[in-house]
């Protein structure tokens, strides 16, 4: 008998490693599509056990990252998440955290090109996996600011040659224009092409489903769903959850949650791991609330799939810091039609200066409360330390989201750039509400 159970294991062991070798021959910028990851499981059958071995695998990888990281050191950090994102080919989370590593080693190298564009595909790639993933549409509005900064400051020397060559060049195309229109106007062509949609081919069928979570609701966290639902689009499956979480009695940090699909039986048919929040942001304290959104393409067809159930897998509770400056009042400045019984009241939180390369970097945490008696949906914020610097501009709710209700406070990290002889200490911070 000992005998036939580790035959047994070592047939387990085996169908691991070579759904692991099989993984590995997809880039972490271009994962499997559902569909090859379907004909992937059906060819190589893994058990439940091995289901949990292959996601503590990634989370050795990402925990090791995360401290290569903590040492600068990019290199070893960007392999294990590379390596992480190959063993979670439908989580957009750590491809994330790649694409910041990677922006990070390019500003430690002069802002390199190479390096630059793996993040840009990074990012594209995880929006692509997940649409609603917020920190991905954060990255890329980031980076297209950063990279508007450093691209001026690159070609300012540029600009009083490239003036002068344009001049000449116009001048000489006006000297020389019964000639230019000459020779173009034989060779021109008008092509008309039919238009076809967007979404054309893409048949969206889908339907709601009930969804558990009691598993996370009481204690420090109360969860509420609005929408929880399974479909497919063409022959891909997905499922798709919207709701809020709200913090009552300790401060949360990391946020780690397994989503299960079961079917009428109640037996497991998909495991996802759900990585709500990570050590980058903000620590969130009695009183605040977080955002769920999850879209998740799945490898098998959503057709059985009856029920949801959210459970916690990693929860961190930090202490508050006694050495924490007190938070700042910002003034709110309606900037837009106000709707009639709305309000907002906001603080500045961990408001904190570096400096990076040529300029510096403020971080700080914008906590925002509708003090009104409306919901408010498609905010749109800019932030500002004075009309000498560039507004940041913050999309706080979108129509995605659920919006911000009656006595709700959510928080989002901010990130802004300004010249190195800037003084930034003691300025206010003005908040205005803009045109979505």
């Amino acid at each position: 008998m000992p005998q036939a159970e580790n035959n047994e294991k070592k047939e387990n062991d085996d169908a691991l490693r070579r759904f692991i070798d099989r993984l590995e021959n997809w880039p972490e910028d271009e994962p499997p599509s559902p569909a090859e990851l379907r004909s992937l499981r059906r060819e190589i059958h893994l058990t439940e056990d091995d289901r949990d071995k292959l996601e503590l695998l990634s989370e050795n990888h990402i925990r090791r990252a995360r401290n290569a990281l903590a040492g600068s050191a990019y290199d070893q950090a960007a392999a294990e998440l590379a390596r992480a994102s190959q063993l979670r080919p439908m989580d957009a989370r750590p491809r994330i955290e790649l694409a910041g590593i990677y922006l990070q080693r390019s500003l430690e190298r002069g802002y390199g090109r190479n390096d630059r564009q793996r993040a840009l595909k990074l990012a594209h790639k995880a929006l692509e996996l997940n649409p609603g993933d917020m920190e991905a549409r954060q990255f890329l509005h980031d980076y297209r600011r950063m990279n508007a900064d450093f691209m001026a400051v690159k070609y300012r020397r540029l600009i009083i040659p490239a003036v002068i060559f344009t001049v000449l060049l116009l001048a000489t195309i006006w000297w020389q224009k019964d000639w230019v229109l000459n020779f173009l106007s034989p060779q021109t062509e008008i092509l008309v092409h039919p238009f076809t949609g967007q979404n054309d081919g893409i048949i969206p069928d889908s339907r709601d489903i009930e969804t558990n979570t009691t598993g996370i609701s009481g204690g420090n966290l109360d969860a509420e769903i609005f929408l929880s639902s399974v479909g497919r689009r063409n022959d891909d499956s997905y499922v798709r959850l919207l709701g809020r979480l709200e913090v009552s009695d300790k401060n949360l940090g990391e946020l780690k949650l397994m989503l299960r699909g079961r079917d009428a039986q109640g037996s497991t048919v998909f495991t996802i791991p759900w990585d709500v929040r990570d050590d980058t942001d903000p620590v969130l304290v009695p009183g605040d609330s977080q955002v769920l959104v999850l879209f998740r393409w799945l490898a098998d067809p959503e057709t059985s799939i009856e029920s949801l159930e959210i459970l916690p897998y990693e929860i961190k509770s930090p202490s508050q810091e006694s050495a924490q400056e007190p938070p700042i009042k910002p003034e709110i400045i309606w900037d837009t039609a106000r709707p009639e019984g709305a309000s907002l009241s906001a603080e500045i939180r961990n408001f904190n200066l570096i400096e990076a390369y040529d300029r510096q970097i403020l971080n700080m945490e914008v906590a925002l409360e509708n003090s009104g008696i409306v919901e408010l949906s498609d905010l749109v914020l800019g932030i500002s330390l004075g009309s000498d610097l560039p507004e940041y501009t913050l999309k706080a709710v979108t129509f995605e989201e659920p919006p911000l209700k009656r006595g709700e406070r959510r928080v989002w990290p901010a990130v802004i750039g300004a010249p190195l002889d800037a003084d930034l200490q003691n300025r206010p911070v003005t908040i205005t509400v803009k045109e979505p």
